[in-house]
């Protein structure tokens, strides 16, 4: 008789709910503190720049024409306005990526021969399969109501938002910028949710994101929400100054939808000729900052993996201390185990001008293959040489990243901060011991800690692998990655803003700004 795990728990015992989750370790929740507030206003799915215009108009306009707090009216009300936008936009460019249901207008507007469009039956089922998009509150509430709440273009309100003097602002500018004709039939259409074809394709020229005219109204508001004049807003210095950073790279040659470049050019300082790039501030030095934590959890996520790995060939758990030091003999060729940790990490960056690119680079592809590379021993290595070098480069302070992401970690062992401390701790030890204390603490402890309060407080089972009697066991291994920092939806909203073009250039309105303010 087969008996599965479900069938050993007591019948009144309701089980967590499960959920992979992406944090095991709680160390890309520092990463994600660090950049909201270097791009604050934004997130990794705000995605198009006049969201922000439109959204404000949408919610102004229910003011006018509703102005009642039925909730369930004013979320299928905000859901045809999100539909009629992307299907608006479709129906005359293709070029819709980041506009909520954009797969499902592509698909009816492919489909679609009549002359008489209805959004209801796509609109009023939220949660459904066949709308357009599943989320009950659609993108707006999902996504953006509390990016738009953050910079002020909103104000506080109970049930429906209301927009601000700011958002009221940036709503006019918008039903200014799209002409009077096309404001009323798009008003009429987020308010019945009939349209014609015509009508349709009218809209559409007229509200799509790339039709933004530079030199309207609506335009130099949104161009001073990304680089602002008057620093009165929480973090609009930080997320201009990003903005510029981001111009300046792509005044430099730099393709800003470029992750690696950009990486390199905020920690390493190099551009992709070889040659430095120095600009001094705050901003930077946090971004610096950033991708030094990112570094360490993927290499601690490698570890991970290669930990667990052991425990689904197992029937019963496994000592810790086993799990632990055959990882570490894995990773670590025998002739170096005995080596002072403080040697060996420092012959890590011996003659090699960008150590940690290619350390990365071998350890990413280890996380993204991990079902054949998790205790590949290239690896294992690449990940431990990777930690070496963070501790020789950051652990005596210099640049202040150690502070910098201390600053930002709830725990002090869930960041580069813990690592580089505990590795201290360890550096009149040997690389094996060394390497060991930090799986301990930062792998098992630190998982076995963050599952836990995950469990009690959310009901979300999250654990990695359990401990029981004294031994590990039901491991899972997946995929892990860099932490998403924002970059690429700033860059997109660069080029709405026709900052930079498509080609990747600075426009000449981007090249004034540049050279109007300079970063902090």
């Amino acid at each position: 008789m087969n008996i599965g795990t479900q069938d050993l728990l007591p019948t009144w015992t309701k089980p967590g709910q499960w959920s992979l989750g992406r944090d095991p370790l709680g160390m890309q929740a520092t990463s994600v503190r660090m950049y909201r507030t270097l791009v604050p206003g934004l997130t990794n799915v705000t995605n198009r720049l006049r969201y922000y215009s439109y959204y404000c108009w949408v919610v102004a306009l229910w003011a006018k024409l509703r102005h009642t707090d039925d909730d369930l009216e004013w979320r299928l009300f905000i859901r045809r306005a999100e539909a009629l936008y992307a299907l608006a936009c479709e129906s005359v460019e293709s070029n819709t990526h980041g506009l909520a249901g954009s797969e499902w207008a592509r698909k009816y507007w492919a489909e679609f021969d009549g002359t008489k469009i209805d959004l209801i039956p796509h609109t009023n089922r939220p949660g459904e399969k066949d709308q357009y998009l599943m989320a009950k509150r659609g993108n707006f509430g999902q996504f953006y109501v509390a990016s738009m709440l953050e910079v002020k273009l909103l104000g506080e309100s109970a049930r429906i938002p209301i927009v601000s003097k700011d958002g009221q602002e940036l709503a006019d500018a918008f039903a200014a910028a799209i002409g009077e004709q096309v404001a009323r039939q798009l008003a009429t259409a987020v308010d019945n949710g009939e349209l014609s074809k015509a009508a349709l394709q009218r809209i559409g020229e007229a509200i799509h994101p790339s039709r933004l005219n530079g030199n309207s109204r609506e335009m130099r508001l949104l161009r001073d929400f990304l680089w602002p004049k008057l620093l009165d807003v929480t973090g609009s210095k930080a997320r201009r100054t990003s903005a510029w950073l981001l111009l300046d790279l792509a005044r430099k040659g730099v393709r800003i939808s470029d992750e690696i470049a950009l990486r390199r050019a905020f920690y390493q300082r190099v551009l992709p000729n070889g040659k430095p790039y120095r600009p001094e501030g705050m901003i930077i030095d946090r971004w610096r900052a950033f991708h030094a934590n990112e570094l360490c959890h993927i290499a601690l996520e490698v570890l991970l993996n290669a930990m667990i790995t052991p425990l689904l060939r197992q029937v019963e758990g496994v000592a810790p201390g086993k799990l632990v030091g055959d990882l570490v003999k894995s990773a670590i060729p025998a002739k170096e185990r005995k080596i002072p940790w403080a040697e060996w990490a420092e012959a890590a960056t011996v003659g090699v001008l960008d150590p940690e690119d290619a350390l990365s680079r071998e350890v990413l592809d280890g996380l993204k293959r991990y079902k054949e590379r998790a205790e590949d021993p290239k690896v294992l290595l690449a990940a431990a040489k990777l930690l070496g070098v963070l501790w020789v480069k950051w652990s005596a302070g210099a640049q202040h990243v150690r502070d910098e992401v201390a600053r930002f970690s709830v725990r002090s062992g869930t960041s580069l901060a813990g690592v580089l401390s505990t590795l201290q701790d360890a550096s009149s030890s040997t690389v094996d011991e060394a390497l060991a204390a930090v799986v301990r603490r930062h792998v098992i402890a630190e998982h076995l800690a963050i599952a836990g309060r995950k469990l009690a407080f959310s009901g979300k089972y999250t654990y990695r692998f359990v401990l029981e009697d004294g031994a590990l066991s039901n491991g899972w291994v997946t995929e892990y990655g860099y932490t998403n920092p924002r970059l690429g939806n700033l860059a997109n909203f660069l080029v709405d803003a026709k900052l930079v073009g498509l080609d990747g250039v600075v426009t000449a309105s981007g090249l004034s700004l540049l050279n109007d303010y300079q970063p902090a």
